[in-house]
């Protein structure tokens, strides 16, 4: 839903070019950026065809990984007070079940955009389960 992506990564035909353009303009996104509200007294038929993500408007995590482990670890507002600090933790694990979950809600048309194959590559195919 955003147009400077898309302009960016519409004229990249390979696929590991693709995900590295994907990347590249991700890695600085830090918030869940939420849908414009629609007005009441504007015509809805012209922008009909443009569908948000449907956004949720929280800041997002940055994952690293530490071994073989993933954590989780929030960047803290500067305005917070030391009340809040306490009760949420600075990292927390990112368990395997957890990747699982969010690589399966990635839809075909996604995949297609960062470059992985839909056929033959889905991230959570990545993960052995049992």
């Amino acid at each position: 839903s955003d147009p400077s992506f898309a302009d960016k990564i519409r004229h990249v035909r390979d696929p590991k070019a693709r995900m590295a353009v994907a990347w590249s303009h991700c890695k600085t996104k830090t918030v869940c950026a939420t849908d414009d509200p629609k007005e009441e007294g504007a015509e809805g038929d012209v922008d009909e065809s443009k569908k948000g993500h449907g956004g949720c408007g929280h800041i997002q995590p940055q994952i690293r990984k530490e071994g073989l482990k993933l954590f989780v670890q929030y960047k803290r507002p500067k305005d917070d007070d030391e009340d809040i600090k306490s009760l949420q933790p600075d990292k927390r694990l990112y368990t395997p079940s957890e990747v699982y979950t969010t690589f399966k809600k990635m839809s075909d048309s996604d995949l297609h955009l960062i470059g992985l194959s839909d056929e033959y590559a889905r991230p959570e195919w990545m993960i052995l389960t049992v």
